[in-house]
């Protein structure tokens, strides 16, 4: 027997996005395991029989859930539109911004490090996180190639590969333990330092 569908609508979309901000709360505070469907329909004032109208599973929840954790939690605040054309600018606004963001904000990103270890268990979320992964991957290669082309960041550095270790950095960062005093203050002055070509 098949599990009925929401139909779309403005009314079904604004309970999509209820159930999605209540799940995203539910997992922060109590984990992807924790996180019971039960609770998350009650804190969206649902019944979990409409739950499952429009997450059939559990799963499916946490998979629309991580899009909302990427892209409402942990892109938009950074407001990365005003810097987009200006590469090294943009790479400073996501370092500096996802630093903070992680330190108002720990268990979105102890959330999205629970998922990404998820992934490795289940396909469709590997095939989520892969894809995000390759669209960030690409951005960063983007905006070094075009500070290349301005001569403002090393020709012998090849962007792919740069891109790869600043993502990696960018990830340490914000699912760190601690670091010294002030040495998140210094990252992006250091990651210029790296990237600027060399002045005589």
């Amino acid at each position: 027997m098949s599990v009925k569908r929401a139909k779309p609508g403005p009314r079904a979309e604004e309970r999509r996005e209820r159930l999605v901000a209540a799940g995203y709360r539910a997992m922060v505070r109590s984990g992807l395991e924790g996180a019971r469907t039960r609770d998350i329909a009650a804190e969206a004032g649902i019944t979990i029989a409409t739950l499952h109208y429009y997450f059939p599973t559990k799963d499916d929840l946490v998979r629309a859930v991580l899009e909302h954790t990427i892209r409402q939690q942990m892109l938009a605040p950074l407001g990365l539109d005003t810097d987009w054309d200006d590469g090294l600018a943009a790479l400073r606004t996501m370092l500096t911004g996802l630093i903070r963001h992680a330190d108002a904000e720990p268990g979105h990103f102890r959330l999205l490090n629970e998922m990404i270890w998820a992934s490795r268990e289940d396909p469709a979320l590997r095939e989520m996180i892969g894809a995000w992964h390759t669209d960030w991957h690409a951005t960063v290669t983007g905006w070094l190639r075009g500070a290349q082309d301005d001569g403002r960041v090393r020709a012998d550095l090849d962007p792919a590969t740069t891109a790869t270790l600043i993502i990696y950095v960018v990830l340490g960062v914000v699912t760190r333990p601690p670091l010294p005093d002030g040495a998140e203050d210094r990252l992006g002055d250091e990651l210029h330092r790296l990237l600027a070509t060399f002045e005589e």
